[in-house]
């Protein structure tokens, strides 16, 4: 299998094959790349264009894990998906009518009690200026009133300057992301001649590449804070943005763990409401999405139960009991992290960029069914500084 270029119309040509969001329950859009339609990409019968117009209000992956020393707790979050390529590159810059949250419960009722807003002025020689604004409780729901922390420009390294010892950053990255889209719906969709496995994975001067995303880029924000200013031991994390629409700020995409909402609300279990659904996802708060008036939680079940024959996989899905005990562990989607420790999202602890979550979910959804995208994070580079991403290509 070999990978598109960059530079060839290869990869815009695959994008139609493989960024398919109806036409397929799982995984196939990223961890949450264009994952809902109000994000703004448009569907042609089971595909999806790789170009998101509003890119810039999506978000793909959410990130909160430790530094070396386990004394400073790292949050980051990534948006616009692909911003190297071509058709989608004069579309790369942050949002100015865009507010980029990173949110964070310490209590435990998935309510947020910090948030970190990041907001973007016009691009210009020095990239874009942006400043980082610290909200705590009620403010932290409301966004009324605020502290603010950090401010700096996207060109050059994108590192700012912040107060109490934190850092901030904002600016193009290396996708940290690696899944093996093409072997995966081969494998499991039967799209395509790809197969999971068909690829080893050792140095790439000597094997395919089995990591679609290895050479793309996106934007990122990160930030570093002292564990001792978070002021909570077991928190949940995730991300929002939401876009000014001239009178109001309106919600556009939410995301805590990976895939949540490109998994499980699909085409199989919400029909022709799955559209609807996804968006509803984006806007519903974490502390309701459990709620027994939504479809959320009645989805994770259908697809746990059912998604293996659907599939054809040659294993059964889960039982009902099992079913919903895993849903109210998904739900309400938020990282889960204990600060101070060794972040691994394999195991529901945070996520650091090199974890294999996908191995992890593949796992969970199929009943083990399918284990692993043989791919790995060995073509990725990170660096073992603040701010973490790897430079972009």
């Amino acid at each position: 299998m070999q990978r598109p270029s960059l530079r060839t119309g290869g990869l815009l040509g695959a994008a139609a094959l493989i960024l398919a969001i109806g036409g397929a329950p799982l995984f196939v859009s990223g961890a949450d790349h264009l994952d809902a339609p109000a994000l703004g990409h448009t569907s042609s019968g089971s595909s999806v264009d790789l170009l998101s117009t509003h890119g810039d209000r999506d978000i793909n992956d959410v990130y909160v894990f430790n530094n070396a020393a386990k004394t400073r707790t790292v949050f980051a979050m990534t948006t616009n998906p692909a911003v190297n390529v071509p058709t989608v590159d004069s579309m790369a810059n942050f949002g100015t009518n865009v507010r980029y949250v990173i949110n964070v419960d310490r209590t435990g009722d998935a309510v947020q009690d910090l948030a970190f807003v990041w907001r973007f002025g016009a691009a210009g020689a020095s990239g874009q200026h942006y400043t980082v604004t610290r909200y705590s409780g009620a403010n932290a729901r409301s966004l009324a009133i605020g502290v603010q922390i950090g401010s700096g420009w996207t060109g050059g390294t994108g590192i700012g300057s912040a107060t109490g010892n934190a850092k901030v950053f904002a600016g193009v990255r290396a996708d940290p992301f690696f899944f093996d889209l093409l072997g995966f719906l081969g494998t499991v969709l039967h799209v395509g001649t790809a197969q999971l496995g068909g690829c080893a994975i050792v140095p790439p001067a000597t094997a395919p590449d089995c990591d679609f995303f290895s050479p793309l880029n996106t934007n990122a924000m990160v930030l570093e804070l002292p564990n001792a200013s978070i002021g909570g031991t077991n928190i949940g994390v995730w991300g929002t943005t939401s876009y000014w629409s001239g009178s109001a700020w309106v919600k556009a995409d939410q995301m805590g763990r990976p895939a949540i909402n490109t998994v499980f609300n699909n085409k199989y279990v919400g029909g022709a409401n799955t559209g609807t659904q996804k968006d509803l996802f984006n806007t519903t708060p974490p502390s309701q999405q459990n709620s027994s008036s939504l479809p959320f939680h009645g989805n994770i079940v259908g697809t746990l139960e059912g998604i293996n024959g659907l599939l054809g996989l040659p294993c059964a899905g889960y039982d009902a009991t099992t079913a919903n005990a895993i849903a109210n562990f998904l739900l309400p989607d938020m990282l889960t992290y204990k600060v101070g420790s060794k972040a691994d999202g394999t195991v529901f602890n945070g996520r650091a960029l090199s974890d294999d979550v996908i191995d992890a979910e593949l796992a969970v959804t199929t009943n083990q069914c399918v284990t692993s995208d043989n791919a790995d994070a060995s073509l990725h580079t990170y660096l073992t500084s603040f701010p973490y991403l790897g430079v972009p290509h």
